[in-house]
């Protein structure tokens, strides 16, 4: 294995951040394993494209299996795949309820599909120089009330991507958060002014990746980052009016 190419996986990688980001190393020559549930149809040949729904554990398993397949070691994981739904769970405010099939599929996808893969994967990791990359959000500091779910996954990847630095320490694999501030994908259609590219935010993690940086916060997540180790009350107020 260790005199095999070198692989770069990705997950979310259709569209947004995770599109940019399998387009940027597809294009400095580095192989690309681009996992989504409906693959991109570009047409770029110059990325792997692998079909799996993440939500569901079984396709996370399988999705595994493929990459062990390969007998590549892997140079990067990139756990960027994310949903976001709102939910209200007071029955009475006449927004969207709290809905239990949703509320499963963002846990799987956002949570637990990020753990599973770094399980499945860490032990094909080279070393040194391998990296994980865990993709939060501002709210994993604060929530944001009208997406309750989707700020209490963030809130869990945040944490578990600290307990891996401290797993890691001396492994020669390093551990990255990636804050993103507002991006212009899916996601933010209709939200916020002054966003980031997708491409912006995916060249911020490649050259946080090559720094060996601990966390990558380009723009405004490093300024409200550094906000909210002054004066974390008032991040929590602007965050839960967004």
């Amino acid at each position: 294995m260790q005199d095999a190419k070198p692989l770069i996986v990705i997950t979310g990688a259709s569209r947004g951040i995770g599109a940019a980001l399998a387009q940027i190393y597809a294009e400095t020559g580095r192989d690309v394993l681009a996992i989504a549930r409906q693959p991109a149809s570009d047409g770029d040949e110059r990325i792997r494209r692998f079909a799996a729904d993440l939500t569901r554990p079984e396709e996370v398993a399988r999705s595994i299996a493929h990459i062990r397949s390969l007998g590549r070691p892997v140079d990067l994981l990139i756990n960027n795949a994310g949903v976001q739904y709102a939910m209200d769970f007071t029955g009475n405010s006449g927004k969207e309820p709290a809905n239990a099939d949703l509320i499963a599929a963002e846990i799987a996808l956002n949570l637990t599909a990020p753990l599973l893969l770094v399980q499945g994967l860490a032990p094909l990791m080279a070393r040194p120089g391998g990296t994980i990359v865990n993709v939060t959000s501002l709210v994993s500091r604060h929530p944001k009330p009208s997406a309750p779910v989707y700020s209490a996954t963030k809130a869990g990847l945040y944490s578990f991507t600290e307990s891996l630095r401290a797993q890691f320490a001396g492994s020669g694999i390093n551990i990255i958060e990636a804050v993103p501030p507002l991006v212009d994908t899916d996601m933010t259609l209709g939200r916020g002014r002054n966003k980031l590219s997708a491409r912006q935010m995916a060249q911020a993690i490649r050259d946080g990746v090559k720094r060996g940086d601990r966390v990558v916060a380009p723009g405004l997540s490093r300024r409200v980052l550094f906000l909210n180790r002054l004066v974390p009350s008032v991040v929590a107020r602007i965050l839960a009016r967004n």
